[in-house]
């Protein structure tokens, strides 16, 4: 059994606060990573997209690798390219035929929750993610900024099986020599809403029941919409969190939440609250311990990165600035300005922690 560890994020058991470290960026720009996310373009020159004036209606690939609004052309050679580019244990052509055979000459909308289910477990097979998994809800960009590509941790699209499938299209075709439609996937099945969650929901189940020690949780606590941070709804919510292991040695033994408030967003809710005291309670009746906590130094600085303009982050890139003109230049007191950025970063910090702070509303 091939095990995962992470060392870059420890807990106090005796005061239950949640310490991440600086996150590890040291190898982002790196090639051949170890779980790093494959490129999603041909760069081979022999097999470079091409655009043609005259189009097979059945299959308008014809051996080209070219846009559609159907089966991504090319699906075979870039799903096995992706998976050695990837790793070099298992088998690629034996797991992508493990894939095609799910679901070629079979309509999308025929897809159930058990089609993906021996390309997943062929994929994960062996794998234990110990103290390293990340999951996410309504937090995609940093969650998997700060994961960095399966370096600090491993968020689910870091995985063998989801990194084959990055950015591609596929659905079957009965009746047809191909047994894919390159023509037209539909975006939705209304008689068959399992359809729908056949590849991600088995995915997500998958990789919950490979988790193992203690895990993360990257939710959104100021989403524009108002919704909750935890919805019953959410793919954690109906394929992850019941899916996870409480028996054995390779259970979950705690639940870390990091809820984000974003930048120049108001607060919907925060550690304690509402949906948040819904999910403490089903974590706690699993037998897991659970942990919440409110923006983590770490996570304000990427979401600043992000929204660099913002109000919140106006007087740290204000500090910052004159911090690396100190270092460059020698310019600035460096004295004064170390005092200033730890008065003005802890200011920054009650931005998002203060429950009544009416520059968040």
């Amino acid at each position: 059994t091939t095990v995962v560890y992470c060392s870059s994020l420890t807990v106090d058991q005796q005061s239950f606060k949640i310490h991440l470290e600086p996150p590890n960026l040291s190898g982002i720009y790196l090639d051949n990573q170890l779980f790093s996310r494959p490129t999603r373009n041909i760069t081979n020159n022999q097999n470079e997209m091409k655009i043609v004036s005259e189009i097979n209606e059945t299959n308008p690939c014809n051996g080209l690798y070219i846009k559609t609004n159907g089966t991504t052309c090319g699906l075979k050679d870039i799903m096995i390219g992706r998976c050695y580019e990837y790793q070099y244990i298992k088998n690629c052509t034996n797991l992508y035929e493990l894939f095609e055979s799910a679901i070629r000459y079979k309509p999308y909308c025929s897809m159930n929750l058990s089609t993906y289910e021996h390309y997943f477990q062929h994929s994960f097979d062996d794998i234990q993610v110990i103290d390293k998994a990340m999951f996410w809800s309504g937090t995609y960009a940093v969650a998997h900024t700060y994961s960095n590509h399966g370096i600090n941790y491993i968020t689910l699209e870091d995985t063998l099986a989801a990194a084959m499938v990055s950015g591609l299209t596929w659905c079957g075709k009965d009746n047809d020599s191909e047994g894919f439609d390159y023509v037209s996937c539909p975006n939705n099945c209304e008689d068959n809403l399992w359809a729908d969650d056949a590849f991600w929901g088995v995915a997500s189940k998958t990789f919950a029941q490979k988790a193992a020690g203690e895990i993360y949780l990257v939710l959104n606590g100021s989403q524009s919409n108002g919704h909750a941070s935890f919805r019953n709804n959410s793919y954690f919510a109906k394929y992850e969190l019941p899916n996870l292991q409480r028996t054995g040695q390779y259970r979950v033994t705690k639940l870390n939440v990091l809820l984000l408030h974003s930048p120049d967003r108001k607060v919907v809710e925060k550690c304690g609250e509402n949906s948040l005291i819904t999910l403490e309670t089903i974590v706690r009746n699993y037998q897991i311990e659970y942990t919440c906590k409110d923006d983590p130094e770490e996570l304000i600085l990427i979401m600043c990165s992000n929204e660099w303009e913002a109000r919140e982050c106006q007087l740290a890139r204000q500090v910052l600035r004159k911090e690396w003109d100190q270092k460059l230049f020698g310019k600035s007191n460096s004295n004064y300005h170390s005092v200033s950025f730890l008065f003005l970063f802890f200011l920054l910090l009650n931005y998002f922690t203060q429950k009544n702070s009416s520059d968040l509303f």
